[in-house]
C-alpha cells in the first residue's frame, strides 16, 4: 500500500512531463524498435509499468493496440485521459504485474511486443518468465544503470540532508536483470544508451518536488520555506531551477522464439 501511495502521489508530476512531449532520448527509443523489427502498426503492445501512458500514447500513433497496466490507480487515471484521442484500441488493466493472471493481462492473445520501461515489475526470473509466456515476439526492458544529479545534490547539501545517491544499486539492477532472462533460458541483447535531460521548475515547485523526493514533509513550514530559500539562491539569472540530470541507460531485450 506504501508503494502504491508513493506512485499516486508522483502522478501529477509524471503527467507533467508527459505534457512535455517527445524528448530526443523517446525519438531514438521509438526509431530503434520501428528500424529493428520491434514494433510495426498493427501489432499488440503491453506496457508494464505504463505511468501515466506516456509510451502507450506512442504505440498507439503508429496505429498498435495497447494494453496499459500498473500498480496505480493515479498513474492509470491519466493514463486513461491520455489515451482516450486515440482510436486504435486499448484497455487498462490494475494491479501489480506479479499477482495479475496472464489471462487478465493478455486479453486472449498473446502480445507481439511486451515492454517494462525503468519499472520494478520485471525484476527477476518469474518476472521474466511471466512476461516472456505473455509474448510471441520480443520483450524490451530499460532500466538506469548510471545517474548524476548535481544541482539537486547541492541542493541537499545546502539543506544539510542526508540523501543516498540515487544511482546506488542501479548497475547491480541490470546485471540481475541479465541473469534472470538468462536464467529464464532466453539470450538476452544489451545496448548501453545515454539519457540527459533537465526539468525547469520555478524554485517553489523545486523546494516542494525535491522535499517530497527525499522523503520530507511538505507540511513542515519552516522546513519548506529553508528549501525555498535555498532553490532560489540556486535558480539561474532568470529565476529558474534548472534541475540537470545525466543517466545511462541499459536496454536489455530478448526474443521469446529463438
Amino acid at each position: 500500500m506504501e508503494q502504491i501511495k508513493s506512485w499516486d502521489e508522483d502522478a501529477a508530476d509524471y503527467q507533467r512531463v508527459f505534457r512535455m512531449g517527445l524528448n530526443d532520448y523517446n525519438r531514438q527509443l521509438l526509431e530503434f524498435f520501428t528500424s529493428n523489427g520491434l514494433l510495426h502498426p498493427g501489432c499488440r503492445v503491453l506496457d508494464i509499468g505504463c505511468g501515466v501512458g506516456k509510451y502507450g500514447t506512442y504505440f498507439a500513433e503508429l496505429g498498435c493496440g495497447v494494453t496499459l497496466t500498473d500498480i496505480s490507480p493515479a498513474m492509470l487515471a491519466h493514463a486513461a485521459r491520455n489515451m482516450a484521442a486515440y482510436a486504435t484500441p486499448w484497455r487498462i488493466v490494475e494491479g501489480d504485474f506479479a499477482m495479475l493472471s496472464t489471462d487478465e493481462l493478455s486479453g486472449g492473445d498473446k502480445f507481439d511486443l511486451s515492454v517494462a520501461m525503468m519499472s520494478a515489475a520485471v525484476h527477476d526470473t518469474a518476472g521474466v518468465k511471466k512476461m516472456s509466456a505473455l509474448t510471441r515476439g520480443w520483450c524490451f526492458t530499460a532500466n538506469f544503470v548510471e545517474w548524476a544529479q548535481p544541482m539537486r545534490d547541492e541542493f541537499y547539501r545546502r539543506m544539510g540532508l542526508e540523501v543516498s545517491g540515487f544511482g546506488a544499486g542501479m548497475h547491480d539492477s541490470a546485471e540481475a536483470l541479465l541473469q534472470a532472462v538468462r536464467g529464464a533460458g532466453y539470450d538476452p541483447i544489451v545496448k548501453y544508451v545515454p539519457y540527459d535531460w533537465s526539468d525547469d521548475r520555478s524554485p517553489d515547485e523545486a523546494a516542494e518536488y525535491l522535499i517530497k523526493r527525499c522523503g520530507g514533509d511538505a507540511g513542515d513550514a519552516a522546513l519548506m520555506a529553508r528549501a525555498r530559500r535555498i532553490a532560489t539562491e540556486l535558480a539561474d539569472e532568470n529565476g529558474v531551477f534548472v534541475d540537470s540530470v545525466s543517466t545511462c541507460v541499459a536496454w536489455i531485450y530478448w526474443n521469446t522464439e529463438v
